[in-house]
């Protein structure tokens, strides 16, 4: 509990965190992103303003979401904890609204043109003949992700004061609001925790969300819009699971209506409902208690000069599309355990829009996985551990206690569920030479060292000269041993094979099992190779734990082989030969441009990898191992230089980085990124 109460989210936020399993990432790198005061760029920005966003409540508790436009300057920043505003929202009394000092506020600041935006949360400080000024209690940035580009200016089309004053909200949605909803590509939601108080952390919050047109549905009084991935904060999900009152507004920048509601929100967790809208993560339902459709409302208009390339991978209600970021349904055809903690998933396409690729041996397959209460998918890369035969998959996948993907697929999954998955890739495979192969390999990474001596054995017996290979795992007992029969049966067909595994742990062996497999007593290491191997000319593979690994390699090494001859697949941060972190000099600073989402952000250590500044600032980008081994997260540079701290174990191509393991490189001023 204590944790929590020193977080910058109040409980339900955390709780909404936890659920989609995101809680310790944004407690790593979300500390100092909402502060207690404004620094000087948001007040700054907050001055240059021709409109921002309120969140306040009404007298029965409702938040409702309404602009205030203004020429610049029309808001003030005399301190970092005050916000002065010149002009007053005119809808107070026509809503019934609470604003009154002391009562709690939310704001989103936002430049259309420029796409950038800032939100502020505090109370009301004070209320004057014609503005009112705001106490910050909470000042945090935003992406600009999903906001469309427009320029505003003042429009002559403007409903006077009068007419104003004589509306009245009713509790339906009428046929013209239905038909506003249901064509903008834009609206601004207010939202509140159930309880007010003087912890900075309850209150009002305002927040944007954009779409394509028709991304926001009307069923009768209920609406329905997407969560598309954001920040992963979820200051919104979270406040709609502490209290759920809403306030959303609608505006129409070509005409300059607008429409108002509040009502009662539901996160819709359904992950068949979100499959509805490509690239929803989950769906928002609210049920509308008041709705206001107001002509001519808007006091500034303007036309759409560009839509949000955030935008790209999204649809509109209807069928989602086969892919999703690259990846395609493949249902669970068969699930076998293979040892007391490993279990097989046998993968074939569920329709016809896609197939099982060709792969060589040694390649993994990226996936991405619901399950469960799960309702983001996790995205994972598991070695294929089988050859490639273009009817399935196979991976096998060791369930680990704190591993939320093995736990979905072992506790959750079943035969004729369906998971995601990508193109088979990867380096770690066996070279093109005469040499003789060893795959040493420790517990679970014994799948790519079986999909290899499978791929050996079929191009053996399509006529291929065979290599002379030696097979040689360690693992527990044979309770832990995945795939032991069918190595004990090809051991025993073929000459040029041998098999050694080495039990660690004290268990009777099944000597049926075993026939022509050599056994030992004790884990692997250079002492027992040296027993069984005449060191010739052989090409060495590895996979397995890191200490497995960095013990056999140095070991290797320093028995003469040389490091061209030693493959490996490594699980580690950084690369197996552990170099000097310190052996490329990272720069001090640097501008980071994101051409795709066209966002330009300062880099300094503190940051991070490139690929924390992009989770940081909304950017998506794909990543599975995070530590440079799988190649996941590769993406192209358009100019710069990087630098790793630790040498990745995977080869990105040329004009290609790894996000997970990149940093700005010394003396470079600025790197741009296809991303």
């Amino acid at each position: 509990m204590s944790d929590k109460k020193k977080s910058q989210f109040h409980n339900a936020e955390i709780a909404v965190q936890e659920k989609l399993g995101v809680a310790d990432m944004v407690a790593q790198y979300s500390e100092g992103f909402v502060r207690p005061a404004m620094p000087d760029q948001h007040r700054d920005f907050f001055n240059k303003l021709i409109t921002i966003i309120i969140g306040v409540v009404d007298y029965n508790g409702y938040p409702w979401a309404l602009p205030l436009f203004g020429d610049p300057g029309f808001i003030q920043s005399p301190d970092d904890k005050t916000l002065n505003i010149s002009k007053l929202p005119d809808l107070v009394e026509v809503l019934d609204l609470d604003f009154t000092a002391k009562n709690k506020i939310g704001l989103v600041g936002i430049e259309l043109h420029t796409r950038r935006r800032n939100r502020m949360n505090g109370h009301i400080k004070q209320v004057n003949n014609g503005s009112f000024s705001v106490s910050v209690e909470q000042s945090f940035g935003n992406c600009p992700q999903y906001i469309q580009k427009r320029q505003l200016a003042w429009s002559t089309k403007r409903v006077s004061s009068e007419q104003i004053k004589g509306l009245t909200a009713e509790s339906s949605v009428s046929d013209e609001a239905t038909k506003l909803i249901s064509s903008v590509d834009t609206f601004f939601i207010a939202s509140r925790t159930k309880i007010f108080s003087a912890d900075e952390r309850c209150g009002i919050d305002a927040s944007h969300r954009g779409g394509k047109p028709g991304f926001v549905k009307v069923e009768g009084n209920t609406l329905y819009f997407p969560d598309f991935s954001g920040n992963r904060f979820f200051n919104t999900l979270g406040n709609i699971k502490s209290d759920g009152r809403v306030g959303l507004y609608f505006p129409d920048f070509s005409t300059g209506h607008a429409v108002f509601i509040s009502g009662d929100a539901t996160i819709i967790w359904d992950e068949e409902v979100a499959d509805e809208f490509e690239g929803a993560e989950r769906v928002i339902s609210v049920n509308v208690q008041n709705s206001l459709h107001i002509e001519n409302y808007l006091e500034m208009v303007g036309e759409l000069d560009e839509m949000s390339p955030s935008l790209a991978n999204t649809g509109t209600w209807g069928v989602k599309s086969a892919s999703d970021k690259g990846q395609y349904p493949f249902k669970i055809v068969d699930k076998r355990r293979e040892s007391s903690q490993i279990t097989s998933f046998y993968l074939t396409p569920q329709n016809n829009t896609h197939s099982v690729i060709d792969y060589i041996p040694g390649q993994f397959l990226p996936v991405s996985i619901k399950g469960g209460t799960e309702s983001t998918p996790v995205q994972r890369s598991y070695t294929l551990s089988r050859a490639s035969n273009n009817k399935t998959y196979r991976i096998s996948v060791k369930r680990e206690e704190h591993g939320r993907a093995s736990r979905i697929l072992h506790d959750d999954l079943k035969v004729g569920d369906v998971i995601y998955a990508g193109i088979p890739s990867g380096q770690f495979t066996i070279a093109e030479n005469e040499h003789t192969v060893v795959l040493l390999s420790g517990g679970v990474g014994i799948t790519p060292m079986f999909a290899m001596l499978e791929g050996l054995i079929r191009n053996f017996e399509n006529g291929k000269k065979p290599k002379k290979v030696w097979f040689i795992h360690g693992t527990q007992n044979t309770e832990s041993m995945a795939f032991l029969s069918e190595l004990s049966m090809m051991s025993k067909r073929y000459s040029w094979l041998k098999v050694h595994i080495a039990y660690s742990r004290d268990l009777p062996i099944d000597e049926n099992k075993l026939n022509s497999i050599n056994v030992s007593e004790g884990r692997i290491d250079i002492k027992l190779l040296k027993s069984i191997l005449p060191f010739d000319n052989y090409d060495f593979y590895l996979c397995g734990s890191e200490p497995f690994m960095r013990s056999i390699y140095s070991g290797l090494i320093d028995t003469g082989v040389a490091k061209s001859n030693i493959f490996y697949e490594f699980f580690g941060e950084g690369s197996i030969e552990d170099e000097d972190p310190n052996q490329t000099a990272i720069a001090k600073h640097a501008q980071i441009h994101f051409a795709k989402s066209d966002i330009t952000i300062e880099w300094t250590p503190d940051q991070g990898t490139l690929l924390e500044l992009a989770e940081k600032n909304g950017v998506q980008a794909m990543f599975s191992c995070r530590v440079g081994n799988c190649g996941a997260c590769s993406c192209s540079i358009k100019s710069g230089q990087i630098a790793y701290n630790k040498k990745p174990s995977y080869k990105p191509n040329d004009g290609h980085v790894l996000l997970c393991s990149a940093r700005p490189e010394k003396d470079t001023d600025s790197i741009t990124l296809d991303l």
